[in-house]
C-alpha cells in the first residue's frame, strides 16, 4: 500500500494524471451509451453499434494507459509496432467483450464480457510497458500483478453486470465509472508493484516534459475525436435516425419536394407507389397524382385509384427550403361517410328510401315537374293481413314479407320513379311524368307482380294490398296534399274490400277527409270536455214505473253542434279512441248514478272494443270505487254481435264482473245470430229485443213471432226481458198481452238531462230520431 501511495503522490504527475482519468471517464461514458444504444437499436444496425462501442472502448483504454505512462517521472522512449499492437488488442478484446454482453444472455454473458474488458485492459498494459522495455530495464512484483488483474476484472465484470439489468441513465453513469476504476486500479496497482531503472544515459534525455505534454495533448485531441465522433453517431442515429423511423412508422405517406421534383419519400409512399425512394427521388410528385383538388386527390397506387388527402406544408431540409406532404388514405373515409349517408336516407331493413328522403326527393320533383309543366303521380300502399303473419309467424318473417315488397316495388317501377318505405307495412312511390291512367297501368303491373310473388308463398298468402294514387298537379299543388289525397284513396280502396286501387275523386273522397278529421278531433274530444250524456228511462211494463236509465253519449263539436253517435262511433271504434271514450262513459255514469235514487240502475253500453280490451274489469271498478255507486245498480249492455268472436279471456272477463254484483245485458237481441249458446254460456241477467221487431209490429208476422219467442225463452231461462223502441200507445197495447218485464223507448221519454234525485228527466236537448247506429254506443 505504501509503495502504491508512493507510485501515486512520487512518481506520477498530478496535471498529466488528471487529464488521463478525465480522458477514461469521457471515452467509457460515451461507450456505455453506445451500447445500451446497440440493445435498443433495431437488428440492422445493432452489430454496427458495437463495433463502434467497442473500437471507442478500446481507444478509452489504450488512451488512458498512454496518457498515464507520459505522467510517469521516468525517461522511456517507445517502440512504434508495440505501441500499435497494443491499441489493436485493447480494440479488439473490447470489441469482443461488447458483442459478447450482447449476445450472451443473461449474468453469464455479462460476467463473460467483464472478464474480456479486464483482459483487454491488462493485455493492452502488459504491451504498453513492452513498447519501453528497450529503453529501461523493468522488475514486476508477481502479487501486486495479480491484484491489479483481479481489480480490474472485479470493475470490468462489475459494470457489465448493471448492464444487463434495466437501462437508466444512472446506472450507465455509474457503469463507465467502474470501468473507469478498472483501468485507473490497474494502471496504478500494477504501476506501484513496478521497478524501472533505464538503461543507458541516453534513454534520460529520449522524452523532456514539454515531449510528453505535446505527446499527451495528441493523444487527447485523436481520443477526443474518435469519442466526439462515436457521441456524434449516437446524436444522429438517436435523433435523425428516429425521425427517418417515425416518417416509416407513421401510417401517411410522406413526401418531400423542391420545385415540384421529389428529394425524399418515406416507405409508406415508396409501397403505394410500387417504387424504391431512390428511383423517387428523380420524378415529380404530380406524376402520381390526379384530380388534385386542394386538399385532395387521387393517388395512382400499385393497387389502383386510391383517394387521398393532402396535407402541405414548408421545412428546411438539408439547408434548404422544401415544401413537405402528407398523403392519407381517405378510402375508407369516404366509405363510412357513404354508407352513413346510405343509412341515414334508406331504410335499414328493405333498402328502400326511409320517410324523411322520400319527402325530400319528391318535394324536389314536384318542384321540377311544375317548373317544366309536366305532370307527376303518388302512389300510397298499404299491405293488407299483414298483422297476422306477424302474429302468427313471427316478427323474422314479417321482416322477410317486407324484403320481398321491397324487391317487388323495385321491379314493377323504371327510373325516374322512386319508392320508399313511410311505415310499419306502408310504401310510397313517387312516378314522374306519369299522368293517372298512366299511374293505374304501373300500379297494375305492380299488384300483378305482388300476386306472383306471394300466391303462392305459404306465409304470404293471405297478404295483400291496396293502393291509393293523386296526380300533380291535379290533385294537389304540394307534396303534403298530395299525400292526404292519395292516403284518402287508399282509405277508400280498403274501405270497398281491400286488394284494390283507387284514384283520388274529389267527391267520394270528401266523406273519407271528413271521417279522417273526426277521427283526429275525438281523440282530443274527452280532454276538452265535448262529450256528455243524455239519460233514457227504462219503465215497468205494467206500472210504467222508472227503474232504471241507459246512459248515452252525445258529442258537443264546436263545428257541428251536437252529435248523436250514429256519427262517430264507428270512426272511434276503428281509430282505437273508443276505450278511453268508453271509460270515460263508465266513470260519467257511475257518477252521476250514485246522486240518484238508491232503487234507480244506470246501464251502460260496452263496445266489442272494450270488452276485447283486458283492461275493462279495472275500468269498471275503478268507476265503481271512485263513485262509490253499488255494484247491483250497474249494468253493462253488450251487443249480441261482440260476441261473435270465441275467446276465454272474453268469458272470464265477463264472470269478473258478475262477481262484483254488476249486471250483464245482451242488448239488440235479434240483430246477431240470436244464439241461445251465448245466453247459456255468459252470465246474462237481461236481454234487450232490438227496436226493430217493435217498428214492425202489425206489419211483419215474423216480428210479432220473434217477440213471442224471445219472451217465453227469456221467461225459461230466468232472463228479465226489456222491449225497446216503444213510441207509440198503439205498440205498447200490442205488448201487453205479451207480458214484457221491462219496456223503453220514447213513449216513455226521451233521452235528457236528469235534473233530481228522484231521476225526473228534464228535456233539455231534444234531439230528432236517429237512425240505428252500428255501435254499441247509441
Amino acid at each position: 500500500m505504501i509503495r502504491l501511495v508512493s507510485c501515486i503522490t512520487e512518481q506520477h504527475n498530478w496535471a498529466l494524471l488528471l487529464v488521463a482519468v478525465c480522458v477514461c471517464a469521457a471515452g467509457n461514458l460515451a461507450a456505455v451509451f453506445m451500447l445500451s444504444r446497440a440493445r435498443q437499436c433495431v437488428k440492422a444496425h445493432r452489430n454496427l453499434w458495437l463495433a463502434v462501442a467497442g473500437t471507442v472502448l478500446g481507444g478509452t483504454i489504450w488512451a488512458t494507459h498512454f496518457i498515464a505512462m507520459l505522467s510517469y517521472n521516468i525517461p522511456v522512449t517507445y517502440q512504434i509496432t508495440e505501441t500499435g499492437l497494443s491499441i489493436v488488442v485493447a480494440v479488439a478484446i473490447s470489441c469482443l467483450a461488447a458483442f459478447t454482453a450482447l449476445y450472451v444472455p443473461g449474468r453469464q454473458g455479462a460476467v463473460a464480457a467483464g472478464i474480456l474488458l479486464g483482459l483487454a485492459i491488462a493485455t493492452m498494459h502488459a504491451i504498453g510497458l513492452s513498447a519501453i522495455s528497450a529503453s529501461v530495464f523493468m522488475e514486476a512484483d508477481q502479487t501486486t500483478v495479480i491484484a491489479a488483474w483481479l481489480l480490474g476484472g472485479v470493475f470490468a465484470v462489475g459494470s457489465m453486470l448493471l448492464l444487463v439489468r434495466e437501462i437508466t441513465g444512472g446506472r450507465l453513469v455509474f457503469a463507465a465509472l467502474l470501468i473507469v476504476a478498472a483501468v485507473c486500479s490497474h494502471h496504478l496497482v500494477s504501476m506501484g508493484g513496478l521497478s524501472v531503472t533505464p538503461l543507458n544515459a541516453g534513454a534520460a534525455e529520449a522524452l523532456t516534459f514539454l515531449d510528453r505534454v505535446g505527446i499527451a495533448v495528441g493523444v487527447c485531441i485523436v481520443s477526443s475525436l474518435l469519442i466526439a465522433t462515436g457521441v456524434a453517431a449516437l446524436f444522429f442515429d438517436r435523433h435523425l435516425t428516429d425521425v427517418k423511423g417515425l416518417a416509416n412508422a407513421t401510417f401517411e405517406a410522406v413526401v418531400l419536394t423542391r420545385a415540384g421534383q421529389i428529394v425524399h419519400a418515406n416507405e409508406r409512399f415508396a409501397a403505394l407507389t410500387g417504387r424504391p425512394v431512390a428511383e423517387l427521388k428523380s420524378l415529380f410528385l404530380d406524376d402520381f397524382l390526379t384530380d388534385r383538388q386542394r386538399s385532395q386527390g387521387v393517388l395512382k397506387s400499385l393497387d389502383g385509384p386510391l383517394p387521398i388527402e393532402i396535407v402541405e406544408g414548408v421545412i428546411e431540409y438539408r439547408g434548404r427550403e422544401t415544401s413537405v406532404f402528407g398523403l392519407r388514405d381517405i378510402s375508407e373515409r369516404l366509405e363510412t361517410n357513404r354508407q352513413l349517408t346510405y343509412l341515414a336516407s334508406h331504410d335499414p331493413l328493405t333498402g328502400l328510401l326511409n320517410r324523411r328522403s322520400f319527402n325530400s326527393q319528391s318535394e324536389a320533383t314536384i318542384a321540377e315537374t311544375r317548373a317544366g309543366g309536366t305532370s307527376a303521380a303518388l302512389l300510397t300502399l298499404d299491405l293488407d293481413g299483414f298483422k297476422s303473419i306477424n302474429d302468427v309467424h313471427g316478427h323474422a318473417d314479417g321482416d322477410l314479407v317486407l324484403q320481398q315488397v321491397a324487391e317487388v316495388l323495385n321491379g314493377s317501377f323504371d327510373e325516374p320513379a322512386f319508392s320508399g318505405r313511410i311505415g310499419g307495412d306502408e310504401f310510397s312511390v313517387m312516378l314522374p311524368g306519369y299522368q293517372a291512367l298512366e299511374a293505374q297501368q304501373a300500379a297494375s303491373v305492380f299488384m300483378s307482380k305482388f300476386k306472383s310473388m306471394f300466391g303462392k308463398n305459404e306465409k304470404g298468402g293471405a297478404l295483400g294490398v291496396s293502393v291509393g294514387i293523386a296526380t300533380f298537379p291535379e290533385h294537389g299543388d304540394d307534396l303534403k296534399q298530395l299525400q292526404n289525397n292519395a292516403d284518402a284513396a287508399l282509405y277508400r280502396a280498403k274501405s270497398l274490400g281491400k286488394g284494390r286501387i283507387c284514384a283520388f275523386d274529389r267527391f267520394l273522397d270528401q266523406q273519407v277527409r271528413t271521417r279522417r278529421r273526426l277521427e283526429e278531433e275525438l281523440r282530443g274530444a274527452v280532454k276538452a270536455k265535448e262529450l256528455f250524456l243524455l239519460y233514457q228511462p227504462i219503465v215497468d211494463a205494467i206500472s210504467a214505473e222508472t227503474k232504471g236509465y241507459e246512459a248515452l253519449l252525445r258529442w258537443r263539436h264546436p263545428t257541428y253542434g251536437v252529435l248523436p253517435p250514429a256519427v262517430f262511433i264507428e270512426a272511434a271504434e276503428e281509430s282505437g279512441s273508443i276505450v278511453e271514450i268508453g271509460k270515460w262513459v263508465l266513470e260519467e255514469a257511475c257518477r252521476q248514478a250514485a246522486s240518484w235514487n238508491n232503487r234507480l240502475f244506470v246501464a251502460v253500453n260496452v263496445s266489442a272494443r272494450q270488452l276485447l280490451s283486458p283492461d275493462l274489469f279495472e275500468h269498471v271498478t275503478d268507476a265503481l270505487n271512485t263513485s262509490r255507486l253499488s255494484s247491483e245498480r250497474l249494468e253493462l249492455e253488450i251487443t249480441e254481435t261482440s260476441l261473435l268472436v270465441d275467446r276465454t279471456d272474453v268469458a272470464s272477463s265477463l264472470e269478473a264482473l258478475t262477481s262484483l254484483g254488476v249486471k250483464l245485458v245482451m242488448d239488440d237481441y235479434g240483430t246477431g245470430y240470436s244464439s241461445v249458446s251465448n245466453l247459456r254460456r255468459y252470465p246474462f241477467s237481461k236481454v234487450k229485443i232490438d227496436r226493430t221487431f217493435v217498428a214492425t209490429l202489425g206489419e211483419d208476422p215474423v216480428a210479432e213471432v220473434f217477440i213471442d219467442c224471445a219472451l217465453a225463452l227469456g221467461k225459461r231461462l230466468g232472463l228479465t226481458v226489456v222491449v225497446e223502441g216503444i213510441e207509440s200507445e198503439q205498440q205498447r197495447a200490442r205488448l201487453n198481452g205479451k207480458a214484457p218485464d221491462l219496456l223503453q223507448g220514447f213513449l216513455f221519454g226521451r233521452p235528457g238531462v236528469i235534473t233530481t234525485r228522484i231521476a225526473t228527466l228534464e228535456n233539455v236537448i231534444l234531439l230528432p230520431k236517429a237512425p240505428k247506429p252500428a255501435s254499441t254506443l247509441r
